[in-house]
């Protein structure tokens, strides 16, 4: 190899040897901001992948959420009936439910169910029973006080599903 320090005395060889020396200099740089645009391009690939993930989630789980309306309440008043049936004992009781159970956690969860998809009309009534029923679960001491605090809640759910579920 050449030294640069021959290159410099030599007249003729400097200016063509210089320009090259230019032209490898600006290849590098063009190399080395291709490879960062291709890394950009890749990251930017992978955050717009995931961000269109993060959408397509959302909107499933929107469009899955049950609605809420009297068909969808009858249904899972119907399932949830069928799901209390197979629960042992009779300590508790709520209605619209016709079956008991000795576990106020079964309550709990079908009630839960039944907020998600109530009309708007009885929702607040449905959510009443089961915050009483949570406290019980809680507290089974608390089961007399709690009940008699939703009478009122507890016949408006009865009336309503047998007017609308039949």
């Amino acid at each position: 190899m050449v030294s640069v320090s021959f290159l410099r005395r030599s007249p003729l060889i400097t200016p063509v040897l210089y320009s090259d020396l230019g032209c490898y200099t600006r290849n590098m740089e063009a190399k080395h901001l291709k490879h960062n645009l291709s890394k950009n391009r890749i990251a930017i690939f992978v955050i717009g992948g995931v961000l269109l993930l993060l959408i397509v989630i959302f909107v499933i789980m929107s469009l899955s959420r049950p609605a809420r309306s009297v068909a969808a309440f009858c249904s899972t008043y119907k399932e949830q009936d069928t799901m209390l049936a197979k629960s042992s004992g009779n300590t508790y009781s709520a209605h619209p439910f016709t079956h008991s159970s000795s576990n106020p956690h079964d309550f709990v969860v079908a009630l839960d169910k039944l907020e998600a998809v109530a009309p708007t009309q009885i929702e607040p009534d449905v959510k009443t029973l089961k915050q009483i029923f949570e406290k019980i679960d809680q507290d089974p001491s608390q089961a007399l006080s709690a009940s008699m605090s939703g009478l009122g809640a507890e016949s408006n759910v009865q009336n309503w599903t047998a007017q609308n579920c039949k």
